[in-house]
């Protein structure tokens, strides 16, 4: 006789939340891979970026801080469960936009389009069970709070070295920061 299946909650029930699947290339698509052999006969691997390929290799790493900076801004990458989450619409209209950059930006850096199209930026929206999503917001919700006395930490050490310019740098990012944590609790809160 089989198993008893249980029947999936009804949709109403799950808790929306977006995730982010990211895949950005690193300069070693455009590096020059070779072996060179030692005097005592041992080989190593080496990468090596020249002329043009060092450009191109400048403009991703540029490319992948540009995204991440902009992507930290309205999503939470929860270290604990190793996964980038969104609970706002805004969030998904950057990854969205961020996307078509990516894009254009790689195919006019000269990539092969096969090779353009390995790399994304994509929303995932996921339902999770009221009690799952109530641990990964937790989750996200501490890590930010964590993030946020950090940098008033630093904002002091850099106030009192009369560092205005990284007082103010890293006062704008604690600022996103809170933006992003009310948000978080937000929406915690609409689940009770």
């Amino acid at each position: 006789q089989a198993a008893p299946t249980t029947a999936p909650p009804p949709r109403q029930e799950l808790v929306p939340v977006y995730m982010l699947a990211m895949h950005l290339p690193t300069e070693d698509i455009v590096a020059v891979h070779y072996t060179e052999s030692g005097a005592s006969g041992e080989t190593r691997r080496v990468k090596e970026w020249s002329g043009d390929r060092a450009r191109v290799a400048r403009e991703l790493e540029n490319l992948r801080r540009n995204v991440y900076r902009r992507i930290e801004r309205l999503w939470c990458m929860v270290r604990e469960y190793g996964v980038w989450i969104t609970v706002t619409e805004e969030g998904v209209r950057e990854a969205e936009e961020l996307a078509r950059e990516v894009r254009e930006r790689l195919l006019k850096l000269g990539l092969d389009p096969s090779v353009a199209q390995r790399y994304h930026v994509r929303t995932i929206r996921v339902y999770l069970e009221p009690h799952d999503a109530k641990m990964l917001l937790d989750a996200a919700i501490s890590q930010l709070r964590g993030e946020v006395e950090e940098l008033s930490a630093r904002i002091r050490d850099a106030e009192s070295a009369r560092n205005r310019r990284l007082a103010k740098e890293l006062t704008r990012k604690r600022e996103y920061i809170n933006a992003l944590l009310g948000a978080f609790r937000k929406y915690l809160d609409s689940l009770a």
